[in-house]
């Protein structure tokens, strides 16, 4: 098992570094860096950004509010996908309305929220209804998931409803759980800074590559989407320690 990580660990290793050299390579072929700035000349910059009281700022305001978009969108997630998973007719008369949500084009979203909110208010409404059906859907599956014999056998023990639900529901649920958690925060980083660039608010990610984009700073519009990046590897990677990783103790419980 071990062996298996420290390949794993390498193979991501080697798959980064080979995106850099293709990077490198086309921005030394290209020699245009107004295009295709060099991944040393955008390292430069990101650490440059890193440096100011500004970037964190920038940075906190656009993590703020993904988290608390993304959050809100999950409670909601739960309060309706359970019950679907578990009742055929809820899932029937909310299949329409996901598939609207999945179909409707972000930037239809956005552009209605930019009629509707100011500002950092257009990140929370377009988050919100792209992350929900993916959310939603995934519980859905996670609670069809649970074994209803299992289950069944379990109440007629009189196992505590406690026990049950850390022993049954929730490791039968996690897998999902944490690929509508992966997917969704995938989604929330995407959607907040698309939703910034138009919303233009005073602090975020997008603001600042918009205008990196109007006074043609290429380099700076790349640093950004490094930022952004790293976000994004950095809530995947807790999202699988906190989810994945848990789910594969309970798994080799088998006892109620």
């Amino acid at each position: 098992m071990k062996g298996f990580t420290t390949n794993h660990k390498l193979l991501s290793g080697a798959s980064i570094a080979g995106l850099i050299l293709i990077w490198h390579s086309a921005a030394w072929l290209l020699k245009e860096p107004l295009i295709l700035p060099s991944p040393r000349d955008t390292l430069l910059n990101l650490l440059m950004l890193s440096g100011t009281r500004d970037f964190w700022r920038h940075l906190g305001s656009t993590l703020g509010r993904g988290l608390i978009a993304f959050g809100l969108s999950f409670l909601i997630a739960i309060a309706i996908g359970i019950p679907a998973g578990k009742s055929k007719s809820m899932d029937v008369l909310l299949r329409p309305l996901l598939v609207c949500l999945r179909s409707t084009p972000s930037m239809s979203f956005i552009i209605l929220a930019l009629l509707w909110f100011r500002g950092g208010n257009v990140s929370f409404f377009v988050i919100t209804l792209v992350v929900l059906p993916v959310l939603i859907q995934n519980i859905i599956e996670g609670t069809r998931s649970i074994d209803p014999e299992l289950r069944e056998m379990a109440i007629v023990y009189q196992v505590k409803k406690s026990r049950l639900l850390w022993k049954v529901d929730l490791p039968s649920m996690l897998p999902f759980l944490a690929a509508s958690v992966s997917s969704g925060l995938g989604l929330t980083w995407k959607v907040s800074v698309a939703a910034e660039v138009l919303a233009y608010p005073t602090w975020g990610i997008g603001t600042q590559m918009d205008t990196a984009r109007i006074y043609l700073q290429t380099e700076k519009v790349f640093a950004w989407t490094i930022a952004v990046i790293i976000i994004g590897l950095i809530f995947d990677y807790l999202a699988d320690y906190l989810l994945r990783r848990p789910f594969a103790i309970w798994k080799g419980t088998k006892d109620v």
